[in-house]
């Protein structure tokens, strides 16, 4: 394959170009890059587009962000560099190369879809070293030469080994690069039978953690359960199924053997506990949040009277659901909180009483404080005052500058 021939630089425009499917296949159809984008705003595209115009179409072998942002932004034409490529396989090799150190960072399946490639390309090469080693060494132990086989053997060993090579172009270890490759072949799995809900769930997963995808995609005993529960549309990611899998409880009437264990919780709701959590804790909790992996509860401390957060897996949860004990006064402070929402403090203080189970009197009082006519006055009177303080300011200013 030959390199780039005559690299003089034209501009054409946008329309007349095409991205190769192979970008397309790596970094998806669309990728947001705003450092880039603002970049191209301000200054315009500084490094050329590679192109070739082997079939007659202008193929983009590498700059598809950069022809994506120019068409975005409406921009009349780009600036391009032709190269020479004899066939779809050196259109390949280029795009590869090109796309090596590509700026902006890959994700760990990008980089694992150049690995497969660069594999492919690396292991034919590498056999034909082995048996060209084979014959040579078939050659020096039939000739006369006075030198032992070990020194000729060592003479004949050349090129890294395939994994190392191809890891070191990816810039990751060997051992990540054997991981990767697990958790990547699986991927392919999914995405030909056509299970695209799990493809994208597990590809998060991989870009997030080689290491946490690989431990998910080894446990065969969750990894095959949460893939059934994600094309079901039961969850949204490998650590919702992984949490489901770990707090679910069997189901004889549940066709996938689990029900998801946080069904039953609603934000809000308030539990009686069979058993106080801890001896200084109120018996009653409210649910105030739900993550992947806990339900939280805010409970009153007896002790001083706070609130204290307190997450819980399902399997933990030990408690019966109570009928709102404060639905009246809820109304009340939903209501505050509209009223006063320009007033920080207020909001904070509203929020913080909207996670505890029940009211105590004097938090009652608070409430009332807060409806009350001198409270609202008492706010308005400052509104006022802040006001005219501005104008003044304003005023005062003025006056400088016209001086």
């Amino acid at each position: 394959m030959s390199e780039v021939k005559n690299p003089a630089i034209v501009y054409i425009s946008p329309a007349e170009l095409v991205i190769h499917p192979k970008l397309i296949e790596i970094y998806g159809e669309n990728e947001e890059r705003p450092a880039l984008e603002k970049s191209i705003s301000e200054r315009g595209i500084i490094e050329s587009l590679k192109v070739s115009a082997r079939t007659g179409v202008n193929v983009v072998l590498a700059g598809k962000c950069r022809l994506q942002i120019a068409r975005k932004l409406l921009i009349s034409s780009v600036k391009v560099e032709f190269v020479e490529s004899g066939s779809p396989e050196e259109d390949l090799k280029l795009v590869l190369d090109f796309n090596l150190h590509r700026e902006g960072g890959k994700t760990h399946y990008q980089k694992f879809h150049q690995g497969q490639y660069w594999e492919s390309v690396l292991r034919p090469q590498a056999k034909e070293r082995q048996r060209e080693s084979a014959r040579r060494l078939n050659e020096s132990k039939c000739s006369n030469l006075n030198h032992s086989i070990n020194e000729s053997t060592s003479q004949l060993k050349k090129g890294k080994p395939v994994i190392q090579e191809v890891s070191e172009n990816l810039n990751i270890s060997v051992g990540s690069y054997h991981k990767g490759k697990k958790v990547f072949e699986l991927i392919s799995q999914l995405r030909e039978m056509g299970k695209f809900k799990a493809v994208v769930a597990l590809e998060m997963e991989f870009n997030r953690s080689i290491d946490a995808a690989y431990k998910f995609v080894c446990n065969q005993d969750i990894c095959y359960q949460v893939i059934d529960l994600l094309e079901a549309d039961e969850i949204g990611s490998i650590g919702d199924g992984i949490a489901w899998m770990l707090n679910g409880d069997k189901q004889s009437f549940n066709p996938s053997g689990y029900r998801n264990p946080f069904r039953r919780f609603q934000l809000d709701q308030v539990y009686q506990f069979k058993k106080r959590l801890r001896p200084e804790l109120e018996i009653v909790g409210r649910v105030i949040g739900i993550t992947n992996e806990f339900v939280v509860f805010g409970l009153r401390n007896l002790g001083n009277m706070s609130l204290e957060i307190v997450n819980l897996r399902p399997r933990q949860i030990d408690a019966e659901l109570q009928d709102e004990p404060s639905a009246s006064q809820r109304k009340r402070i939903f209501h505050l909180m509209q009223k006063f929402s320009d007033v920080f403090p207020v909001q904070v203080s509203l929020a913080e009483l909207l996670k505890l189970p029940n009211l105590t009197d004097k938090e009652e009082v608070l409430l009332r404080m807060y409806e009350s006519d001198v409270f609202e006055k008492t706010w308005e009177d400052y509104k006022t005052q802040m006001k005219a303080m501005e104008v003044s300011t304003n005023r005062k200013k003025d006056k400088i500058c016209a001086a």
